[in-house]
């Protein structure tokens, strides 16, 4: 300040404040802080909302050699009150605008006004003011366990090292202007605020009102030419995704330099789209607990990022360990609990020596600094180049939108309704779409408190972030084995209670616009127009997402205050209606009414298989199809039970959330059958009644065994096709039949690429009693075809998992081959290849062509990506993940057979590979050939014309298959992931 008083510190709205106004500000707020009794070391609260007094607070109880506690005022006056009764402190800094908030609580506590426009004198501070490296410089309340929030204390050391480590790493601060991204009661605003004026830069303020915008936020970074700041990965998506599609946000952006990310598991997906936009921006992936000075592990992503981010190393004068249960450290690649320590560990928690003592362990390490480690409770594993990794939580701490939530926490306040009995927590689905759900039962079955009524007071009790995004009141929680709540049931029962309710249809072509947008976003078919957004389990990120679906159909951009003040699909409407003018109306429902479709019947088969689970996620949640399931069940109510299992164990969770309330209404039919029957397994009267309903039969069912000769195969792969081709040649439905590019035997891979209206003759088939009954099967179909039976033959190479969700195919070669390597921790040489494409394109093509969204013509049609992967890249990165051995391949199978029984899957595996080949390391070619790249033997020609819009094929094997490397390394770290699959 004394090199440059008149440099600007602080921007905010159309305001700049100088470091010799802000230090002015400062100053005569600290001097009314000492002159009010504030001694040095106490904790005050700084009741402060957003604006240029927030930091103007923070430097003022810094001066006064006090610590700050920010505190949000549009938290809960029960919350305020709690936490302002355990600091009691001797004054509270509040602004001009928070002072009311303060008069209004309980107790009553001096407050000392900040005020940016009338500064006071400025002038120097007692000498005895100025704080000691271990004294306190801050506390930040956090959810906590109990239903108590807990007040997480850090000294001066440990942020003077992070802002130092920081320009160390980035430069001088006084290059960089810095958006506060962060709301000021998360401690990584700290940074965002402190380091640019302890360093001669500039800050910039946000102008909030609650509601996320990013558009906004762009356009800020744009008007101030901002250099550097913070984003929660969950947030980054959807701002990448919004650059991609406005180029003049993407402009407005070009002014950044740096971005740190930090508070969940960032995806290398999005950075990768990020810096694909932004090819200036440097991004640094940022690692730590609020107990330990911000971030304490630091990571700058680079291209070899691409397969999975690291959280990397600890900073400057700080320590990272990864250790077992008795504080030892493990081996390289080996997952345990990981370990802060040095500068950046705090002082513990107020007032709660007991959780501290659990929290923060006595150090046995000599060569890290400081009498304690920080226990993070975060599953972490260092690879051998020292990066860390990380793997999960070893409690029930969650994320949400970066921030921590401990479900008890949720729970206990709700508890202490005087209605409720018991309640619990959950989340559903992945970031960033999960929300927190919570179920409670009432205290008396006489009086049973409303859902809307328990939000209400869950409300005032928890800070926004908090409160559950929907609350159901059930008879009873059900319990597992340990008397706890059983989560999965749980979720079980929050499904088939959202298909129960009465749903108010739209009124009007608005109404109607913004409904189709809810059913987008949310992935529901069922939108009541008068229940609210939250009610659905919308978050703020998935309100966003509703703000650009609405603008995409009234062809502009719409402000998200525009819109999200109001809750409901009627409310949202009607103040659209009020700023769009006629003709843009006109064409947005123009718009809507040429998108509409008449809805199709279909039939499913193998909706309980891999391929077919995910089709029917496709039909459920990006089609208005109605879907009938032929299912092996005893009756409906069974096979519905087979699907949401299913659905669930694939994490479709948009489809396993819509499934019962799409069963309700009628959309999807259960129909008890079986493929390889007669008829289906069905009575004449129904099976002639579905051929004359149906407008397309897609037969995604099949037997699979590589041991079984062909008359095993014979009953579900060729009589069940014909009995479908009966169906459909009753009714003039089209039939859609899944088969595989398998059928051709290696010799025919010999020549030119393999054409799609190729059909092999016998004696080409490969030899197998599988591959013989596909090929049998696709002769039917080409006969029926040619008696007048429209049709398509999808020819399959390796489907893979699902690039979003990681889950695989338990009956994939490829897959078992891999978790087979991965329980026995060893990988070996080999030349073998295969090609990718993921069964998230392969669903959403089928289910596209099946309702005619996709003009899909009659024959055969190689499903395929151009993109292969070598096996040895695959083993590679999976052994560079979780530190596998390196072995030749007959110690593979010997490990193999060791581990074998009881599982089904390896006990299959072992019996199909080759005995390796004396003296020679490597798998034997008989072990390659059991795999092919069919990327360069067959012609795709006529699935990319038809199925290029979908996705754009990934270029490198290794890059479509990430998710699922990082399922498989992380069910290393959970033992109850490799208990023997049986089926």
């Amino acid at each position: 300040m004394e090199n440059a008083p008149d440099r600007p510190a602080v921007r905010y709205r159309d305001l700049t404040t100088t470091y010799a106004d802000l230090d002015a500000a400062a100053g005569a707020t600290a001097r009314r802080l000492i002159g009010g009794g504030v001694e040095k070391h106490r904790l005050i609260p700084v009741l402060v909302a957003d604006g240029r007094e927030f930091p103007a607070a923070l430097i003022a109880v810094l001066k006064a050699g006090a610590a700050f506690v920010p505190l949000d005022p549009a938290w809960p006056a029960d919350r305020l009150n709690a936490i302002v009764a355990e600091l009691s402190p001797p004054a509270v800094v509040v602004s001009p605008a928070t002072a009311d908030i303060l008069a209004g609580l309980d107790a009553p506590v001096p407050a000392v006004v900040v005020d940016c426009d009338a500064p006071g004198d400025a002038g120097p501070m007692p000498a005895d003011r100025r704080p000691a490296p271990g004294d306190l410089i801050y506390g930040f309340y956090t959810s906590g366990s109990t239903g108590r929030p807990k007040c997480a204390l850090n000294r001066h050391r440990g942020l003077v090292n992070r802002l130092t480590t920081m320009s160390r790493r980035f430069g001088d601060g006084a290059g960089h202007v810095t958006l506060q991204n962060s709301r000021s009661t998360f401690d990584s605003s700290m940074w965002q605020v402190l380091w640019p004026l302890t360093s001669g830069g500039q800050v910039v303020l946000p102008d909030r009102d609650g509601i996320l915008d990013l558009e906004q936020t762009a356009t800020t970074i744009g008007r101030y030419g901002v250099t550097m700041t913070d984003f929660v990965p969950s947030v980054l998506a959807a701002f990448v995704a919004l650059l991609e599609e406005r180029d003049d946000l993407r402009a407005a952006v070009s002014s950044l330099r740096r971005m740190l990310i930090g508070g969940e598991p960032a995806g290398p997906g999005v950075v990768r789209r990020l810096r694909a936009l932004l090819p200036g921006l440097a991004v640094t992936n940022t690692f730590g607990p609020t107990e330990c000075s911000i971030g304490s592990v630091f990571h700058d992503v680079t291209d070899p990022d691409a397969d999975r981010i690291p959280i990397g190393r600890p900073i400057d004068n700080t320590a990272a360990i990864v250790l077992d249960g008795d504080l030892r450290p493990v081996p390289p690649n080996t997952p345990g609990e990981l370990y802060l320590g040095g500068e950046c560990v705090g002082a513990g928690y107020l007032d709660d020596p007991a959780r501290t003592a659990r929290t923060f362990v006595p150090n046995p390490f000599p060569e890290i600094p400081g009498p304690t480690l920080y226990r993070t409770g975060d599953l972490a594993r260092a690879g051998d180049d020292g990066l860390l990794h990380f793997a999960g939580r070893l409690d029930e701490q969650v994320k949400l939108g970066g921030v921590r939530v401990e479900l008890g926490d949720v729970a206990a306040a709700l508890e202490s309704h005087p209605l409720v009995g018991d309640a619990t927590a959950v989340v559903l689905g992945e970031a960033p779409d999960a929300t927190l759900v919570s179920c409670v039962t009432p205290r008396s079955p006489a009086e049973t408190p409303s859902a809307e009524q328990l939000r209400g007071y869950a409300a005032g009790k928890l800070p926004a972030e908090q409160v559950p995004h929907r609350i159901v009141v059930l008879d009873e929680l059900p319990l597992n084995h340990n008397g706890k709540a059983d989560r999965k049931a749980l979720a079980a029962l929050i499904v088939a209670e959202s298909g129960e309710e009465h749903v108010e249809p739209p009124e009007g072509p608005m109404e109607e616009l913004v409904r189709a947008a809810w059913r987008e976003v949310l992935g529901r078919d069922r939108i009541s127009v008068v229940v609210p957004f939250s009610d659905y389990g919308g978050t703020s990120l998935l309100a966003y997402r509703v703000v650009t679906a609405v603008g995409e159909r009234l062809g502009r951009p719409v402000r998200p205050r525009d819109l999200l003040a109001e809750p409901t699909v009627r409310a949202q409407a009607a103040r659209l209606s009020g700023g769009v003018d006629d003709d843009s109306a006109e064409l947005a429902y123009v718009r809507q009414d040429l998108a509409w479709r008449p809805p199709r019947t279909l039939l499913l088969t193998g909706a309980t298989g891999f391929i077919g689970a995910h089709v029917l996620a496709e039909l459920l949640t990006r089609t208005n199809a109605e879907v009938v399931c032929l299912v092996r069940c005893a009756d409906p109510a069974d096979g519905a039970d087979r699907l949401t299992e299913v659905l669930d164990r694939y994490g479709l969770t948009s489809a396993w959330r819509q499934l019962p309330a799409a069963i309700s209404a009628g959309r999807v039919e259960v129909v008890p059958g079986d493929l390889a029957g007669d008829l289906l397994g069905l009575p004449q009267r129904r099976f002639d009644a579905l051929a004359s309903t149906v407008s397309g039969v897609v037969n995604a069912a099949g037997a699979v065994n590589f041991l079984s000769g062909y008359l095993d195969h014979r009953p579900a792969n060729v009589l069940g096709v014909q009995e479908l081709i009966k169906l459909a040649a009753g009714g003039g439905a089209r039939l859609h039949l899944l088969s595989t590019l398998s059928i051709f035997g290696p010799a025919d891979r010999t020549g030119p690429p393999i054409t799609e209206d190729r059909i092999p003759v016998p004696d080409e088939v490969a030899a197998d009693g599988y591959n013989r009954s596909k090929f049998v099967a696709e002769s039917l179909v080409a006969d029926a075809h040619r008696q007048g039976v429209s049709s398509v033959v999808y020819r399959l190479g390796e489907v893979w998992p699902h690039r979003a969700t990681g889950a695989a195919n338990p009956d994939s070669l490829a897959h078992n081959l891999l978790y087979a390597c991965a329980r026995t921790r060893c990988v070996f040489p080999t030349e073998a290849a295969t090609d990718v494409t993921p069964v998230d394109v392969v669903a959403r093509f089928l289910a596209g062509a099946a309702t005619g969204d996709l003009d899909v013509p009659d024959g055969a049609m190689h499903v395929l990506w151009p993109t292969g992967l070598r096996f040895a890249d695959a083993l590679d990165a999976l052994a560079g993940r979780c530190g596998a051995d390196r072995v030749g391949y007959a110690e593979f199978r010997d490990r193999l057979e060791a581990i074998a029984e009881p599982d089904e899957r390896l006990t299959a595996l072992s019996l199909l590979l080759p005995p390796p080949e004396a003296g020679r390391d490597a798998a034997p070619a008989a072990f390659d050939e059991m795999f092919t790249d069919g990327s360069r033997h067959f012609d795709i020609r006529r699935f990319d014309r038809h199925g290029a819009a979908l996705a754009r094929p990934e270029a490198d094997g290794l890059a479509a298959i990430d998710r699922y490397l990082t399922q498989l390394t992380d069910t290393l770290t959970d033992t109850s992931a490799f208990v023997p699959q049986e089926r």
